[in-house]
């Protein structure tokens, strides 16, 4: 009976985990790393960064303390002083957020996740072996439209694309073994 009873709370306690998960986890055997290999892949496919859906593996958190100009006076003694406070600017990309590359140059490529598209730079994202990680500046700083950040989260965050992308590029290579005089 003992056997039974732990059985029994066995299932239940699989059932009930099984419960707590959502259908919107993001399946990550759908996606690959954006690598070099791959961007040169693609660019010898004639397939422009642009087209191509990004996304990001880490959740991503900026944040900056700004004051409100209208709320700065000087007095006449030089002395600046703030009437109302600070305002807090914070801007979250979730992780497999879509984004967009809204430019690149050798080793870098700059993402959008700005649905609204008043974003004209991006994110940048900078290669580091064959991955491209966020472009972060000392002490987690991070520039974004212009402007710096604290880097809050996503600190080594990664770029990358849906698995189908790999189907559109004929990836063909081969090694040479070499070519002697006289062959």
């Amino acid at each position: 009976m003992n056997l039974i009873k732990k059985l029994f709370a066995g299932l239940a306690l699989f059932v009930g985990v099984s419960a707590c998960t959502t259908t919107n986890s993001i399946p990550f055997t759908n996606y690959t790393v954006f690598t070099e290999d791959l961007r040169r892949d693609l660019e010898s496919a004639g397939i422009p960064l642009s087209k191509v859906q990004f996304f990001n593996d880490k959740a991503i958190t900026i944040r900056r303390e700004v004051s409100d100009p209208n709320d700065i006076k000087v007095n006449p003694e030089g002395q600046i002083s703030i009437s109302n406070g600070k305002s807090i600017q914070t801007i979250n990309v979730r992780p497999f957020t879509p984004g967009v590359s809204l430019g690149s140059a050798s080793g870098t490529i700059n993402v959008s996740w700005d649905d609204t598209q008043q974003d004209k730079k991006g994110m940048q994202f900078n290669l580091s072996g064959q991955n491209y990680f966020l472009d972060v500046l000392p002490n987690n700083k991070f520039s974004y439209k212009e402007r710096t950040f604290d880097l809050q989260a996503g600190n080594g965050s990664r770029l990358f694309v849906n698995k189908d992308l790999l189907k559109q590029v004929n990836n063909q290579r081969e090694t040479l073994k070499g070519r002697k005089v006289g062959q």
